[in-house]
């Protein structure tokens, strides 16, 4: 992702790996700004620009909304800003929780985006070969080295991927171990590699799991302190959450904990504030 836009009307802010991606998503949340602004005249209908003197009158109802879109996006166009990253708008540490069903093109894409620029990539999944292998096919360098922390029972059994040349170190947790073992893991691990001058990147991607086996209290008393620990820790924590599993309340708990919330589709990351 190397473009960003920001609505200075509203905190929504758009990341997107290509112009056109970004544009669709900009054009779009203009529109939800001054949709107000479309109107019927007959069998017509039209729009008069809230921001110049421009305005259009037509029978197609598609080509009129499109042509608008186009439109506002001129007067916003030049706020488009290239080569960022994610981590840019939280000082390039912290945490940032990504709202994504597993398995999706949206959270790959953040896995990628958070993971390229860290020389010490830091995994807790239970999806240890689809999590390489995505990491072995669209990463265009692997980190200097690569940690995955995991219950599964054979972690590499289904990787495809040849992953002899990358510095790699499996870690087995045993199934019954409990937030407090697990974050002792996690803070020994960051403190292996904490070294000065080196980027590290955490991946959590298994908030849903822990919320739906433990009690929302000690949820929150973990991931406070797990939020804390990368961040003394100068590290970019990013944590999936699958946005269907739990109810609006949870979220909007254990959302007070981040520095940032991205709701991902395929080539765009979206934060409303």
């Amino acid at each position: 992702m190397v473009y960003r836009w920001n609505c200075n009307r509203c905190e929504f802010v758009v990341w997107a790996e290509s112009g056109a991606a970004l544009r669709t998503g900009v054009q779009s949340h203009l529109l939800d700004h001054d949709r107000e602004t479309l109107y019927k005249e007959g069998f017509k209908i039209g729009w008069n620009c809230p921001h110049c003197q421009a305005s259009s009158l037509g029978h197609d109802v598609d080509e009129a909304v499109s042509q608008y879109e186009r439109h506002l996006f001129e007067h916003v166009e030049d706020q488009i800003r290239s080569g960022v990253h994610v981590g840019n708008e939280i000082g390039g540490t912290g945490n940032v929780l990504v709202l994504s069903p597993p398995g999706t093109d949206g959270a790959d894409d953040a896995r990628i985006h958070f993971t390229a620029p860290a020389d010490v990539a830091l995994f807790v999944t239970t999806n240890v070969d689809d999590r390489l292998d995505t990491l072995a096919t669209r990463l265009s360098e692997w980190p200097t080295r690569t940690i995955v922390l995991t219950t599964s029972e054979r972690p590499l059994e289904g990787i495809e991927s040849d992953l002899s040349d990358v510095s790699l170190e499996i870690v087995k947790l045993d199934s019954g171990l409990g937030l407090a073992g697990l974050g002792e893991t996690i803070s020994r691990v960051i403190d292996e590699h904490n070294d000065p001058g080196y980027k590290l990147s955490v991946g959590f991607e298994i908030v849903s799991e822990i919320v739906a086996k433990f009690d929302l209290e000690r949820v929150f008393r973990f991931l406070h302190l797990l939020t804390s620990r990368i961040e003394s820790a100068d590290a970019l924590g990013h944590y999936y959450w699958h946005p269907q599993q739990q109810t609006g309340p949870t979220l909007n708990l254990l959302g007070e904990l981040f520095d940032l919330q991205l709701e991902t589709t395929a080539n765009r990351f979206v934060s409303t504030g």
